[in-house]
């Protein structure tokens, strides 16, 4: 799962850097980040984070995740600790690496 994830993160990163902060507030739903946790982690959703990182402005990215699948990605503002959906979904799944000697394999 966690090349799947990472992938997810790598894309939401992007997302991020593409988009200065207020503008993406503009155009995500945003929230107290104590609000957005209580959600995820709730009954509805029943989310814990998975991956976290810091990304170069300083915001932080999480992918969060269900055992069912379900997926979520945040990012939150250190100033003010407004967290902002990024991109939900389901079916989050691991995906197998490569085999060996098909030339994606890392050579170190």
């Amino acid at each position: 799962m966690t090349r799947a994830l990472a992938i997810a993160a790598a894309a939401a990163v992007l997302a991020a850097f593409l988009m200065p902060a207020a503008q993406a507030q503009q155009r995500m739903p945003c929230a107290p980040r104590s609000s957005v946790v209580a959600g995820l982690s709730g009954p509805d959703h029943n989310e814990r984070p998975t991956l976290r990182g810091i990304t170069p402005s300083g915001n932080m990215l999480e992918v969060w995740l269900s055992d069912a699948g379900g997926f979520s990605i945040i990012l939150t503002r250190p100033e003010g600790g407004l967290s902002c959906m990024l991109s939900a979904g389901q079916a989050m799944h691991a995906v197998p690496p490569p085999p060996s000697g098909d030339g994606h394999a890392d050579k170190n």
